[in-house]
Order: structure tokens, then sequence, then C-alpha cells
């Protein structure tokens, strides 16, 4: 295949990060043929805009005395073990209690939580290991495995991942999450505890692509780059950091810096796609053929990808084609007004007028 091959769709914009906010997340940029800024709810939240987290990582689960006095009136010593975390999450949940809510953006420090009495399951989860561990319970951060689920801001895509808490007892273990998740997978064998380094270092990142997403490249990658000297372990930390990199247009660093996140995590998916994308960028394309075809899969699970490509079929009069890969994407995401909009669009080209106004309905329904 010679270097003048048509490159994949979406390859030559789709930019791939991790983030964590439900927990762990991977982001994509949309080619320019998508529209320009279509914003969503999780990257808009003025009243956290003047929020710095703190430099240093320790300072993350940080107690106050007021915390102290608070937490002491409503949590008691000495209960069995369940009972113990019960009590703690009536003193978060409860009315009586900090009457926590739920804010899908909302990524702050414990004391900061504390203030606000809200955040997303991450602050949550870094909420109750802090609250446990000041009562001498070694609660643990736990990242649990969920279908995935799909958004976007703008030009830029997020897969997300969930975290929790988790306590070992003698014979037992549980599990405190702020909600039930409907797409928690079942069995769960494939949640592990992670150490603090890597919940931190999720924090950090986790604001970086929002902050990338709306637009603050610097400050995003101030963030991003915080992350990987909290865990320089971290695959996806660096393969963020290479995907923020590639935004900006610093194809060098993000290229060793994708390098870095496949010498710890060779298949690990944002990476070889970012990688890949890099390689066709530079005309290096049997090395960026030889790196799609591992991945082929995972970006067909992607509903944006395949957006991208039934555009492209699209383009080039494919329309049984184009219609394949938007019913596939549809039935992944349901809720992406686009899919519907291109649908109409096949149909219409189809000469299926009726068809394609019930699909620009469907468009209507979906983005109200």
């Amino acid at each position: 295949m010679n270097s003048t091959h048509k490159p994949p769709p979406a390859l030559c914009g789709f930019f791939e990060i991790f983030r964590c906010a439900l927990l762990g997340t991977i982001l994509f940029l949309i080619p320019g043929s998508a529209p320009a800024l279509d914003v969503v709810h999780d990257t808009t939240n003025a009243s956290n805009q003047n929020y710095r987290l703190p430099e240093d990582p320790n300072e993350l689960l940080k107690f106050d005395n007021e915390m102290r006095a608070f937490f002491a009136t409503r949590i008691h010593r000495g209960l069995l073990l369940e009972n113990f975390l019960d009590e703690i999450e009536s003193a978060i949940h409860s009315e009586d209690g900090l009457h926590f809510q739920y804010e899908s953006d909302g990524v702050y420090d414990v004391r900061e939580a504390f203030r606000r009495r809200r955040g997303n399951c991450l602050t949550y989860s870094m909420l109750v290991v802090a609250i446990a561990r000041e009562f001498g319970i070694n609660a643990k951060f736990n990242e649990v495995s969920i279908y995935p689920r799909w958004y976007r801001t703008g030009r830029i895509v997020l897969l997300t991942g969930h975290i929790n808490v988790r306590v070992e007892a003698a014979f037992d273990s549980y599990e405190i999450d702020i909600k039930l998740n409907d797409n928690l997978r079942t069995g769960r064998s494939s949640a592990h505890v992670i150490d603090d380094a890597r919940a931190f270092a999720e924090v950090y990142g986790n604001v970086g692509v929002y902050k990338l997403a709306a637009g603050d490249a610097q400050n995003a990658l101030r963030l991003m780059e915080k992350a990987t000297t909290v865990d320089p372990t971290s695959a996806p930390a660096w393969a963020n950091l290479g995907t923020a990199l590639t935004h900006v247009g610093q194809l060098e660093r993000a290229q060793k810096y994708y390098e870095r996140a496949l010498a710890i995590e060779p298949n690990l998916p944002a990476a070889l796609s970012g990688l890949a994308s890099l390689h066709r960028k530079n005309g290096r394309i049997a090395e960026a053929e030889k790196l799609e075809r591992k991945i082929l899969r995972y970006r067909e699970r992607n509903p944006y990808y395949l957006l991208s490509k039934a555009r492209d079929e699209l383009s080039d009069g494919n329309f049984t084609s184009a219609r394949s890969h938007l019913k596939r994407a549809i039935n992944i995401k349901d809720d992406e007004p686009e899919l519907y909009e291109l649908m109409s669009e096949v149909a219409r080209k189809q000469g299926l007028d009726k068809e394609a106004k019930r699909w620009i309905e469907k468009s209507k329904r979906v983005a109200s």
C-alpha cells in the first residue's frame, strides 16, 4: 500500500485521552468536518473555574479541624465494620450530614469537597478514603470495569471509566460507591485496587482533560504533566499527555510520550492509535498501518470513529456502508443527535425522503 492511499477516516483528527471522572478516560479529537463546537455539560461548570488543585498530591486527602469536628459527631468508633461504613455513607449523604451532591466535573481535594458538599465519583472516593483512614480504617481506591460510555465536547470525545472505594475485612470485603452505576460489569472480576499515586494521577489528569476540552491548553498540559510525575508508571497518563501535545502541535514530544506509554503497557489502545496517527502525519505509512491493524476492533467500538467513517463513505457515494456504520454507532450510543442527522442525509441521498424526515425528528428528540 503506497503513501497516496487514503488514510482511515477519523484518525487524522482523533485524539484519545484517559479520564477518570466517572473514572479512567479516553479522549479523541473529531475530524475538522465535524461541528466546530458542541460543548456538553461536564466542561461548563463556572463555579469551579477559580478552584486550583493543590500542587502537593499529599494535600488531596488532608483533613482539617472543621472536618474532624463534623464527622466526630456522626461516626462512632468501635462499631462493626459494616455499621461503621454505613455511618460514613450517612455522614456524607444524609440531610443531617453533608447532603453530598453529584457534580460530573467536580474534582476537588477533600477539604474543598467538604466545603462545597459536592463532587464527582473521584472526589467522593477521595472523601470516603480520607474519612475512613481518619478513623483508622485502611480504605483503598478501587478501579472498576464498566461498559464503555462515550461523550463529546466540541471536537473532543471522552470515554469514561470508574473508581470507587474498597475496604478489606478478615473474611469479606466492601465497596463504597457514590451511586449504583447501570453500566457496571457483572461479576466484577476485573475490579482491582490501585495505590494512592495512581488515584492522584487520575485526579490531575482528569482535570487536565476538562481544561483541554475547555480550550485551556496551557493548564491542561501542566496538569497532565503533573499526572505523569505523580505516577510515572501510569501508561494512560503518558498517553494522555501525548494526546494533549499532539493537540497543540508538539508532535515530536507527543511521539516520545506515546512510546513511553507503550513501553509500560504495550497494547494500550489510546497510545497505539495516537502513535499511528503521528506516523501517518509524517508519511510513515507502513508503521501506521501496522499499528492500525492492532487497534481496528477497538476503533470499531467508538461511535464517533464510526460516524467519521460513515461521513467519508457518504462523500464517496457508499451509502450502504455509511448506513451500516451509522446503525452500529447508534447501537453503541443512541443519544448523539449527529448520528441521526447523518443517517437522515444518507436516506435523503438514497431518495428515501420519508425516512430522512423520521431520522431528523429523532435527532431533535435526542437533542432535547
